[in-house]
C-alpha cells in the first residue's frame, strides 16, 4: 500500500503535458478493447475496463478517467450490440457500469489529490525538520560563544575590580601624604618655622602631586585610547636634545632605589617627525617601569636610527639589570588593567596601565615595541618608530652657500640672478641678517620648509617656477604661512602680490636705503615677553620665574588688554591662557597673528584644558602648548630660551605638546 501510495504521488507530481496524459489514455483503453476483442464471448465487456478506469483516475486525474469511462462504455454497448440487439439485463449491467465508473473516478480524483497533498505537506515538514535543525546547530555555536564571552567578560571584570582596588590605593596614597604634609606645614608656620625648614615637606608634596596627576592623566589616556579618541599631532624636533631632556627628567625617579642611568645617543641621529608628547610618554613610561623593578642596578636608555621593513625608523631601548620575568609573565604582559604577576602589585605598587599605554602608543604612532627578558637578570624593551609619521617625499639639492645660516636672523633670497643674489646677500650681512639663497623657485621652497627664515626675498620672473607660483605655494602650506615674503622684482603688480598675502613690495633696481627700511621691520625683538592670564596670582608666579631669568615682563589680564599692549611694546615671547573673559585666547591669537610686525613672534599657550582637534586647529598659530600642573615652573624659563633662539621663525603647523606647573 506504502508503494502504491508513493507510486500515486510520484505520477501525481508530474507535470505531463495534455497530449501525454491524453495519449496514453488513448493507448491503454484502445489495449483494452483489443484484449476484449480477443477473449471469449461470455467475459462481461466492461469487465477488463474496470482495473483501466482505476489506474487512469489516479493517475491522470478526472479528464482522463472521464474520457476513458465513456469510451469503454461506448466499446461495451458496442461489444453487447455486435450479435443482436442489446436486452434489458445487458442494458442494466452497462447502466450500473457507468455509474459505478462515475464514483470510481470521483473517488479516485479525490485520493489523488489528497495523496499529493500529503506529499507536498510532508515535504513542507522534511524542510522545516532540516531548519530546525540547522537552527538548533547555530544555536548551540551562539551558546557557546556567548559562554565565551561570559567567561572572558568575568575575567575583564576580575581584572578591572582588581585595577580598581589598586588605583584606590594607588591615589589615596599620595592624597594622604599631600595632605598630611600640609596640615604638618601649616602646623610648622604658625609656630615661625623657618623657610629652610619647610623646603623638604614642600618637595614631598610636589613630588606627591605629581605622582598624583600622572596616574590621573594614565586614565585619562585610557579611556581615549578605548574610545578611539587619541589623536597624533606631529612635528619635527631634534632627538638628541630631547632624548636627553627625558633623561634628566627620569634621573631623580632611577636613583630612588640607587639604580645609575647610562644614556647611549648614537651620533648624527638628527630629526623626528612624529608626536613629541607621546614619545616623551612613551619613554618616561618605560625607565619608570625599569626603575621600579631593579633595585642598586643599572637602567640604559640608547637611541640609534636604523631601516626596519624598508623604512627609516628610530630605536628606543630601556635595558634593566632588575627582576626580570619569566615567558608567561611576558605574554600577559600589555594587557590592559593587568601586571605580570599579582605579587608584583603588593610588592612594587602600581596600577598595571603604564605598559598597555606604551602599547597603545606606539601602534598609534606607527610602531612596534618588543620585550625580552630573563627572570632574575632583567628586561630590554625595545620600541621602533617611524622617523616620519608622515612619508614626506624626495627634495631636490640646495645652494651649499653659508651652511651655518639659521635662526631668527635669517633671510632666504630666492632669485635666478646670480649677481643679484650677490648684492642682497652683502647687504643683509652688513645690517647683520644671516642670509641663504636659492637659484630658482623649487630649491627656494625647499629651503623654506628646511629653514624657517625670519623673512623670504622673492623675485618673480625666474625660470621653471616663477615668483607669483613660489609666493601660493608659500602661503598656502600651514607650515609657511606665517613667514613674510617680501617681493623684489621688476614687474609692478603690487595689488596682485597683496592678494596672495605678500608683506611688502620692492622694485628693481632696489633703492637701498628703502630696502633697509623694510628689511628692519623683521629683526628679532628683545628679550621681552607679555604674560597674558586672568588670574593675578598666576601672572605673578610667571613674572618672578622670568625676571630670576633676566626677562622684562610686561602683563595683560586678558586678551583684549594684551592686544592693547602690543601697541606700545614689542615681545620677544608671548605666554598666553585660554580661558580668560572679555577676549579669550583663541581670538587673541588669531588678532595677533594678523598684526604683520608679531606674525612670527613666539606664542606659549598655557591651558589646562584638554584640547580638541579643533581647538589644536585654531592654535596653529601658537609655537608650543604647555599644559599647566605637569612640570615645575623651573623648567619654562629653560623652554623659552629655546624658543628665543628660534625668533623668527613660523609656528610649527600642530604645535607642540608639553607641561608647566605655573
Amino acid at each position: 500500500m506504502s508503494s502504491l501510495h508513493k507510486l500515486i504521488g510520484t505520477v501525481a507530481r508530474r507535470r505531463l503535458t495534455p497530449l501525454t496524459r491524453y495519449g496514453a489514455t488513448l493507448l491503454l483503453v484502445g489495449a483494452t478493447t483489443l484484449l476484449r476483442y480477443l477473449a471469449p464471448a461470455f467475459v462481461a465487456p466492461f469487465l477488463l475496463y474496470i482495473p483501466v478506469l482505476l489506474a487512469v483516475s489516479l493517475a491522470f486525474g478526472w479528464g482522463c478517467g472521464t474520457l476513458t469511462l465513456v469510451l469503454s462504455g461506448l466499446a461495451a454497448a458496442w461489444f453487447y450490440t455486435r450479435d443482436g440487439s442489446l436486452s434489458h439485463v445487458e442494458a442494466s449491467w452497462l447502466c450500473q457500469y457507468v455509474l459505478i465508473g462515475a464514483g470510481m473516478v470521483w473517488i479516485c480524483h479525490a485520493l489523488r489529490r489528497s495523496i499529493v497533498q500529503n506529499e507536498a505537506t510532508l515535504k513542507r515538514l522534511n524542510q522545516a525538520n532540516r531548519v530546525l535543525v540547522d537552527n538548533e546547530a547555530a544555536l548551540n555555536e551562539a551558546h557557546a560563544r556567548t559562554e565565551a564571552a561570559k567567561q572572558a567578560a568575568e575575567q575583564a571584570n576580575l581584572a578591572k575590580s582588581a585595577f580598581i582596588a589598586n588605583m584606590s590605593h594607588e591615589l589615596r596614597t599620595p592624597l594622604s601624604a599631600i595632605i598630611g604634609y600640609s596640615e604638618m606645614l601649616q602646623e610648622e608656620m604658625a609656630d615661625g618655622a623657618d623657610a629652610a625648614e619647610l623646603e623638604p615637606d614642600m618637595r614631598k608634596i610636589e613630588g606627591n602631586a605629581r605622582h598624583l596627576l600622572g596616574l590621573i592623566n594614565d586614565v585619562l589616556d585610557l579611556s581615549k585610547v578605548e574610545s578611539g579618541k587619541m589623536d597624533v599631532y606631529p612635528e619635527a624636533f631634534d632627538l638628541a636634545p630631547v632624548v636627553q631632556e627625558i633623561a634628566n627628567t627620569a634621573q631623580t625617579l632611577v636613583e630612588k632605589k640607587n639604580n645609575h642611568l647610562d644614556v647611549a645617543i648614537a651620533p648624527g641621529l638628527g630629526r623626528m617627525v612624529s608626536d613629541l608628547t607621546k614619545v616623551r610618554q612613551i619613554l618616561l613610561n618605560l625607565l619608570s617601569n625599569a626603575a621600579k623593578f631593579t633595585e642598586r642596578g643599572t637602567v640604559t636608555l640608547s637611541v640609534d636610527r636604523e631601516l626596519f621593513e624598508a623604512r627609516d625608523h628610530v630605536v628606543f631601548r630601556v635595558v634593566d639589570t632588575g627582576i626580570g620575568m619569566t615567558a608567561e609573565q611576558v605574554s600577559r604582559l600589555f594587557q590592559r588593567f593587568v601586571q605580570a604577576d599579582a605579587s608584583t602589585t603588593r610588592k612594587y605598587g602600581g596600577t598595571g596601565l603604564g605598559l598597555s599605554l606604551t602599547k597603545a602608543l606606539s601602534e598609534i604612532l606607527g610602531g612596534v615595541i618588543e620585550v625580552e627578558s630573563v627572570s632574575g637578570q632583567g628586561t630590554t624593551f625595545t620600541v621602533r618608530l617611524p622617523a616620519a609619521y608622515r612619508v614626506e617625499g624626495s627634495e631636490p639639492a640646495v645652494e651649499p652657500e653659508d651652511e651655518a645660516a639659521r635662526g631668527s636672523d635669517l633671510v632666504l633670497a630666492i632669485d635666478d640672478d646670480a649677481d643679484q643674489r650677490a648684492l642682497m646677500t652683502k647687504f643683509l650681512h652688513r645690517e647683520g641678517f644671516k642670509v641663504r639663497t636659492a637659484g630658482d623657485g623649487e630649491t627656494g621652497l625647499v629651503l623654506a620648509r628646511e629653514l624657517r627664515p625670519r623673512a623670504i626675498l622673492l623675485d618673480v620672473m625666474m625660470p621653471g617656477v616663477d615668483g607669483w607660483s613660489v609666493l601660493s605655494a608659500l602661503k598656502s602650506d600651514p607650515d609657511l604661512s606665517a613667514i613674510p615674503v617680501i617681493m623684489v622684482t621688476f614687474v609692478e603688480q603690487r595689488a596682485l602680490a597683496a592678494s596672495l598675502g605678500a608683506a611688502d613690495y620692492v622694485m628693481k633696481p632696489v633703492r637701498w636705503d628703502r630696502f633697509k627700511s623694510v628689511m628692519d621691520r623683521f629683526r628679532p625683538p628683545e628679550n621681552d615677553a607679555l604674560v597674558i592670564d586672568d588670574d593675578a596670582d598666576t601672572r605673578a608666579r610667571i613674572r618672578k620665574a622670568l625676571e630670576r631669568d633676566g626677562w622684562s615682563v610686561t602683563e595683560a589680564e586678558n586678551g583684549q588688554d594684551g592686544l592693547d599692549k602690543l601697541a606700545s611694546v614689542r615681545p620677544g615671547i608671548v605666554l598666553l591662557d585660554l580661558t580668560m573673559p572679555v577676549m579669550d585666547g583663541f581670538t587673541f591669537l588669531e588678532a595677533m597673528r594678523a598684526i604683520p610686525e608679531h606674525a612670527t613672534t613666539p606664542v606659549v599657550v598655557l591651558t589646562a584644558l584638554d584640547l580638541t582637534w579643533e581647538d589644536r586647529r585654531r592654535l596653529q598659530g601658537a609655537s608650543q602648548i604647555l599644559h599647566k600642573g605637569d612640570a615645575s615652573m623651573r623648567t619654562l624659563a629653560e623652554r623659552l630660551h629655546g624658543l628665543a633662539s628660534r625668533i623668527g621663525e613660523p609656528p610649527a603647523a600642530t604645535p607642540l605638546s608639553g607641561a608647566v606647573q605655573p
